[in-house]
């Protein structure tokens, strides 16, 4: 290679060199060209160093490490159906609430593995955007990770759970002899202990309401309003559980905000708020669900798609196979939650890599 180049600035040079005045001296023609060889293999010779110092800096290309998320429970594939989607009221306040949670400090980074409280907080910003999804624009902005279950095509069961409203008193009363209890702050006995009566006499009363089954449905659906006799109401949320002999008992704690708060963290948005088990998927995930249309005498339809924002965690929500979808307070609350009750698939959202 350096011969052809000396080569070639010989023969440009060569001319030159030959009508070369050297101080008035004549040059022979033999001792011009062999100068002319010399110069040119030097210049050849250094020529690649100095394009080299030329040429513009190789910039690498940034290595892009693909997402690590938990392969048991998170498989990278696209729904086989995008909805077209309509934000509406509800479903901007359930995004705010959700922005909000995700940018407080004490949000640990990674809440489970691969997923990141970063990219969890980017996934809402690229939803609130826009404010009418097209079906192709999921795609452009998202990645979307099925979410696997042990149950048939990785369905989950997707069920409604709601605030009850319960009548209630002050104090026991013949009519009112149920407490509603907060949890020690020493020792706490086990669920068979509390139900023989352990914690009576030890001023752990929130309130009294008429029935066993009163509180156990405020203890299922993780928080409750009272409403005593003169009108007035309080609100009970989850305020921690004990399991033990006898199963699982859940204790209250007096709510200073009169929104229904899930997982003591943020206001639950009734259509939006799902809770889930947060070893799997962590809180402040957003969902895209696939929810199963029933008719009044339970048989599927088909299915509706939304997005959805795991804000809740409840004691029967254990790994991906069950889904509770949040659905209101008192009667309404109930009648919209009895209406979901069937089995549907889930995919979780992350920004496009």
């Amino acid at each position: 290679m350096v011969n052809k180049i000396s080569l070639f600035f010989c023969l440009l040079l060569m001319p030159f060199v030959l009508t070369l005045d050297c101080g008035n001296k004549p040059v022979s023609p033999g001792i011009t060209a062999a100068s002319a060889v010399v110069m040119a293999a030097e210049i050849g010779a250094k020529a690649p160093a100095r394009y080299a110092a030329m040429a513009p800096p190789v910039r690498e290309k940034p290595l892009i490490l693909k997402r690590q998320v938990r392969s048991t429970v998170l498989h990278h594939q696209n729904p086989d159906t995008l909805p077209y989607l309509i934000f509406d009221a509800p479903l901007l306040e359930a995004m705010y609430e959700q922005a909000s949670y995700l940018r407080r400090k004490d949000v640990r980074e990674y809440p489970v593995r691969g997923i990141s409280k970063s990219e969890m907080l980017k996934t809402v910003e690229l939803l609130q955007d826009c404010q009418v999804l097209q079906p192709e624009a999921l795609l452009e902005r998202f990645d979307f990770y099925k979410v696997k279950t042990d149950l048939k095509k990785d369905r989950t069961r997707i069920t409604g759970y709601y605030t009850p409203i319960i009548d209630a008193s002050r104090v026991r009363t013949p009519e009112f002899s149920v407490p509603l209890l907060r949890k020690p702050e020493d020792h706490v006995p086990s669920p068979a202990a509390i139900a023989a009566g352990a914690l009576e006499g030890k001023g752990l009363e929130l309130a009294w309401v008429r029935t066993k089954k009163e509180v156990a449905n405020a203890q299922l659906q993780g928080s409750c309003w009272v409403e005593y006799s003169d009108g007035s109401r309080e609100h009970f949320g989850f305020g921690g559980s004990v399991r033990g002999a006898g199963g699982n008992y859940v204790f209250f704690m007096k709510m200073s905000d009169e929104d229904v708060i899930g997982a003591g963290y943020f206001p639950l948005t009734a259509g939006y708020s799902v809770a889930v088990d947060p070893r799997f998927i962590p809180i402040g995930a957003t969902l895209l669900a696939e929810l199963p249309d029933m008719d009044a005498a339970g048989r599927l339809k088909g299915y509706t798609y939304r997005i959805l924002f795991a804000q809740d965690r409840g004691g029967a929500i254990l790994t991906t196979k069950r889904l509770d979808l949040y659905s209101g307070i008192g009667k309404k609350g109930l009648q919209e939650a009895r209406k979901i009750n069937g089995y549907g698939r889930l995919w979780v959202l992350l920004p496009k890599q």
